[in-house]
């Protein structure tokens, strides 16, 4: 869980923006829903402890990002290209 307390509290590690988000796009290539567990992160309001943050990401229905739209991740963003 160290993986999501980096994003989450950069400044407890050092870890500078740009090394706290290719953490965060890593981990959310690695998800079976790169889009829906990004948003967990980023935009979720529900207080989640860092291992129902996993637990939820993980849990997701995979979903290729051939088929995410525009409006959801925009065609050059990165996780487009990491994302299986």
């Amino acid at each position: 869980m160290m993986l999501i307390d980096k994003i989450m509290n950069p400044s407890k590690y050092g870890t500078t923006e740009k090394e706290g988000d290719e953490i965060l796009l890593a981990f959310c290539a690695a998800c079976p829903d790169p889009v829906k567990a990004r948003w967990l992160i980023v935009e979720c309001l529900d207080p989640m402890t860092d291992e129902e943050i996993v637990d939820r990401a993980l849990a997701m229905p995979f979903r290729n990002m051939d088929d995410v739209s525009l409006s959801e991740l925009p065609v050059g963003h990165r996780l487009r290209t990491l994302a299986p």
